[in-house]
C-alpha cells in the first residue's frame, strides 16, 4: 500500500495535461484574435471595392450608351437600380467633371472607401455632373440635348 501512495506517475500526467492545455489555449487565443482581420475584415474590403468598381462601370456604360443613342434634338431618360448597401455601407455615386477626364466616383458614406472610374473622354462633347445616393429608391440618368 505504501508503494501506491508514494507513486508520482499521476502527478506527471497531470502536469503534462496542464502544459499541453495551456499551449493549446494560447494557440487558440492567437488564432481567435487574428481571425477577425484575416477572415472577415480583409475579404469585406475586397468585396466592397469590387462591388463599387462594378457599380461605377455600370453607370459609365449607361452614360456611354445614352451618349451613343442620344438624339440631336431630344431627351432621353433612363432608370437604373443599384443595391442600397454594399458590405453593410451606404454609398454615393458622384459624376465629377472637374478633372481633364470625366470621373464616376463611388464612395462609401460611412468609411473612407472609394473607387473612381473614368468615362473615356465623353465630357469633351457633353458635360456630365450629378450625385446619387444609394439609399434613395429611384435613380435616373437624364439627357436633354435641347438645353
Amino acid at each position: 500500500m505504501r508503494l501506491l501512495l508514494s507513486s508520482e506517475d499521476a502527478f506527471s500526467v497531470m502536469i503534462g495535461y496542464i502544459i499541453f492545455s495551456s499551449i493549446f489555449f494560447c494557440f487558440f487565443m492567437v488564432v481567435h484574435l487574428s481571425a477577425d482581420e484575416m477572415l472577415i475584415a480583409e475579404p469585406s474590403e475586397v468585396v466592397v471595392e469590387d462591388e463599387f468598381r462594378d457599380i461605377g462601370n455600370m453607370i459609365s456604360t449607361m452614360i456611354t450608351d445614352i451618349y451613343l443613342i442620344a438624339p440631336e434634338n431630344g431627351e432621353i431618360e433612363t432608370e437604373y437600380m443599384v443595391p442600397s448597401t454594399v458590405g453593410g455601407e451606404a454609398y454615393a455615386i458622384n459624376a465629377d467633371s472637374s478633372t481633364t477626364d470625366q470621373i464616376i466616383e463611388v464612395a462609401s458614406i460611412v468609411s473612407d472607401k472609394s473607387v473612381s472610374v473614368t468615362m473615356s473622354g465623353i465630357t469633351e462633347t457633353i458635360p456630365i455632373n450629378g450625385t446619387a445616393m444609394s439609399s434613395t429608391p429611384e435613380h435616373r440618368i437624364n439627357y436633354d440635348s435641347r438645353s
